[in-house]
């Protein structure tokens, strides 16, 4: 065979192994970008969904705590059927968040609720306690969100002197 006839078989040959070997490394990178996309969107719908959740929960907590608030400064108690309604929904999102949430969101908002639950049944004042709760809840609510930075609300937040933003 000479040069002629060979480079007239060999090249297109080549150039099916180029091109072959082309798009399936197009297919690659496309396949592995798609995947990172999917990855990134059920992430960031995971995250809303946590967000969500913990957004019901601070709004049915600060339902009670506006409750027990009234009743101790305002002399306005609500009536019990209000107090077990809003107790109810209460309860509710905690149990909500317990399943988009990880286990300290979780524990730190049982013992959030159980405290404003408490509270809004004896009547009790926004205690020290109950700050507490709440600052630990947030904390680990920014935690599980991914909020970098520093503490909101400091270790011991609660305590006359050193509480955190209301």
């Amino acid at each position: 065979m000479d040069a002629a006839t060979t480079s007239a078989v060999v090249l297109p040959l080549v150039g099916v192994v180029l091109g072959t070997a082309g798009t399936l490394v197009g297919q690659f990178l496309a396949t592995r970008g798609e995947r990172r996309r999917h990855t990134a969107d059920l992430a960031a719908a995971a995250r809303a969904e946590r967000k969500q959740a913990v957004v019901d929960f601070l709004s049915a907590a600060q339902r009670v705590e506006r409750v027990i608030d009234n009743a101790q400064h305002r002399s306005h108690s609500a009536d019990r059927d209000t107090v077990d309604e809003l107790l109810h929904s209460l309860w509710l999102s905690k149990k909500l968040l317990e399943l988009v949430c990880g286990h300290d969101v979780a524990s730190t908002a049982h013992r959030f609720t159980s405290t404003l639950e408490n509270m809004a049944r004896g009547g009790a004042d926004l205690t020290d306690r109950q700050r507490a709760n709440r600052a630990e809840f947030m904390e680990s609510a920014r935690c599980e969100l991914g909020i970098d930075g520093p503490r909101l609300y400091p270790v011991g937040a609660g305590r006359r002197g050193v509480e955190g933003p209301e």
